[in-house]
């Protein structure tokens, strides 16, 4: 596997950098525009994604792990916050991201990957919103090496042989044996394809030699969208 390994100080200076950005996008909404659905989740409005936000940090940051079903876990944290207002949600979650980031920086390995999950909610949001984030931010970068660990464990679960990925300036390859499935794309379009945020008739579309759905169970770790995603 040919996948960067990143610190864990760089990951947690990354996830406080997209706190920073976030709050910036996220400010402003109120009333109806906090009700928006957010087509990339489409369970959820932009109040519901800014509660998912502030929600895990805080459990995480105070040791309230999930004990049973992840989703039952993340559900509760939404529900729980379903009455706040957004700025109040993203107070919640600068309050307790410092202590989250230490955590990252501590121990990456089991906590960095949340980087991947804030990051792609950053553009959710933009999405829904009809603005555009930052698309030039180490989150993108840092996100792919996440998302391409992800898929090289779900390679090997499903019995599928090695993917490689290329965004004309670096190459991640993942998984074991001959690659046989290669996809290349601009690197933020990489990491929404990458990270389920893109439609099977927009997958198809892209640079990709191979069979894409014989290898779609080891790329694709959430529903992909029904609609096509435009951003």
């Amino acid at each position: 596997m040919t996948v960067p390994v990143a610190h864990g100080d760089e990951r947690a200076t990354e996830y406080a950098a997209c706190r920073v950005r976030v709050r910036e996008l996220l400010v402003g909404v109120a009333g109806q525009a906090a009700n928006t659905i957010v087509p990339a989740c489409p369970d959820w409005s932009v109040r519901n994604l800014a509660a998912h936000l502030a929600g895990v940090c805080r459990d995480l940051a105070e040791r309230n792990l999930p004990t049973g079903d992840v989703q039952q876990w993340v559900d509760r944290q939404v529900a729980e916050r379903s009455d706040r207002t957004v700025v109040s949600l993203l107070d919640e979650w600068d309050e307790f991201g410092p202590a989250f980031e230490e955590m990252i920086k501590a121990r990456p390995e089991r906590t960095g990957g949340l980087l991947y999950d804030v990051v792609a909610h950053e553009h959710d949001a933009a999405s829904a919103l009809g603005m555009r984030a930052d698309r030039s931010s180490d989150g993108i970068r840092l996100s792919i090496d996440i998302v391409a660990s992800i898929i090289d464990a779900d390679l090997s679960k499903v019995g599928l042989p090695a993917v490689r990925f290329s965004d004309g300036t670096r190459t991640w390859e993942v998984g074991d044996g001959p690659v046989e499935f290669t996809m290349e794309a601009d690197t933020f379009t990489l990491m929404r394809a990458l990270g389920s945020r893109r439609s099977l008739g927009q997958l198809r579309a892209l640079q990709i030699t191979g069979d894409l759905d014989r290898f779609l169970p080891g790329l694709a770790h959430l529903p992909l969208p029904v609609n096509d995603l435009m951003e």
